[in-house]
Order: structure tokens, then C-alpha cells, then sequence
């Protein structure tokens, strides 16, 4: 009785007991806490806490932090694909557009997305279902676009050059390279008396410069589908 009493995290913070938690949960855990505190603030005793268990209970599943990240690593692919399915919609650039958008939602709604795909350094063990999963996405995704009569080469290019734009804006805005601009002026790296004409009279107008994630995601997005149109017609 003391031990079922025990298998379950009370509100008074009562420890699960060993045994009582599943690999699942740890990992959907620690996508709590990594969502919430971002990957480099992440420790296997945070989640424990977290889950309401002893650290050695983790430790059970996961031998060491390293072997636990892999299993959010493969968990993060299978979430992102799930994430961005490529829909039908009234014309190839809008089914372009809305996938893309999509994708880049996905990474801002789970941030450790881009800690875990983007961002963490390799080698790590490959997960075949993974590559596999990315590869049949891939090959569908060029079928689609050859199927409106692009050759497989150009669907290739422009597809990639897609990718690229997305995760690259994602990295930017998970660095927070814009985050430290306030108005026309980079907030403390620029005396406030200086003269930047431009820039204020601009801020006057209701441009900021941190709002520059959101309008060059789409100025590129749009340019590169241009440029696919172009391809697509050049004949």
C-alpha cells in the first residue's frame, strides 16, 4: 500500500517511486524543461525534479545525459515531420508557402527543435527511421513539384534553397540576434545623442528594427519563389 502511495507525484512533491515512470515520459519531460529552460540550461537532476523522481530512475533508461539528448534528437524528427506535412492547396507556390510557413511555426512553437536538429553538434548515432523518414519526405516533395513541371533538378535546387532560408531564420531568431534592438537604435551599443537619421525616422514611422525576422523571412520566401516561377517558365 505504501508503495502504490508512493508510485505517484503528489502535490506536496512526494518522489515517484523507481520503476513507476516509462521512457516516453522522460522524454516528454524533458521536453518540458528544455522547451522552458533551452538545451544548454537542460540537466538530468532539473528533470528529475521535474518529474518528481530520483535522478537514478532517469539514469535506469538513460545511462548518461548524451544518450537521453539522442533519444530527443529522434523523437524531435518524427514531431517535425509530423509537424510539416505537405498539403494540397490551389497552386504548387502556395502549397510551397504554407509548407514552409508551417515548418517555420514548428520551430517557433517548440524552440528545443533547433537545439536538438539544428544546432547540436555532430557525430551522434544515426537513427535510420529518421533518415529514412526525411528521405521519403524529400523524394515525395520532388515528385510533387516535378509533377507541376519542373525538372527533378530545379525542384531539388529550389526545394534546398527553401530549406535553407527556413532554418537559417531560425537559427537567427533562436541567437536572438535581433533581440537587442529597441526602435532605431541598437539598444546600449549606440550613444543615444548620435546622429542616424534613417534609422529614427524610420522608428518614427513605426518600423523597428526587431521586427526584421518577420519581413525578411517573407521578402526571401517570396523571392525564391519567384525565382522558382522564373525556372519553371523558362522554356
Amino acid at each position: 500500500m505504501a508503495q502504490k502511495a508512493m508510485a505517484q507525484k503528489t502535490s506536496s512533491g512526494t518522489r515517484r517511486a523507481r520503476g513507476s515512470i516509462s521512457p516516453d515520459e522522460i522524454i516528454a519531460g524533458a521536453f518540458d524543461v528544455a522547451n522552458e529552460k533551452s538545451l544548454s540550461g537542460f540537466s538530468m537532476p532539473m528533470l528529475a525534479k521535474h518529474l518528481g523522481v530520483g535522478v537514478t530512475s532517469i539514469y535506469w533508461y538513460f545511462r548518461k545525459k548524451e544518450d537521453l539528448l539522442d533519444a530527443m534528437a529522434d523523437r524531435a524528427n518524427d514531431e517535425y515531420h509530423a509537424a510539416t506535412p505537405f498539403v494540397g492547396a490551389t497552386d504548387w507556390k502556395d502549397a510551397l508557402r504554407r509548407h514552409f510557413r508551417r515548418m517555420r511555426e514548428a520551430f517557433r512553437e517548440q524552440p528545443v527543435l533547433i537545439e536538438l536538429t539544428l544546432l547540436r553538434p555532430y557525430p551522434r548515432p544515426v537513427d535510420h527511421s529518421s533518415m529514412q523518414a526525411t528521405a521519403d519526405k524529400l523524394d515525395s516533395m520532388i515528385g510533387a513539384m516535378v509533377g507541376v513541371g519542373f525538372s527533378a533538378e530545379d525542384a531539388l535546387e529550389i526545394y534546398l534553397s527553401l530549406l535553407a532560408h527556413v532554418c537559417g531564420a531560425a537559427m537567427v531568431a533562436h541567437q536572438g540576434i535581433f533581440a537587442t534592438y529597441d526602435g532605431g537604435l541598437p539598444t546600449g551599443t549606440v550613444d543615444e545623442s548620435a546622429s542616424v537619421p534613417l534609422l529614427n525616422s524610420l522608428a518614427a514611422k513605426g518600423h523597428r528594427i526587431e521586427d526584421v525576422e518577420d519581413t525578411t523571412f517573407d521578402f526571401t520566401l517570396e523571392a525564391i519563389l519567384a525565382y522558382a516561377e522564373r525556372r519553371l517558365h523558362r522554356d
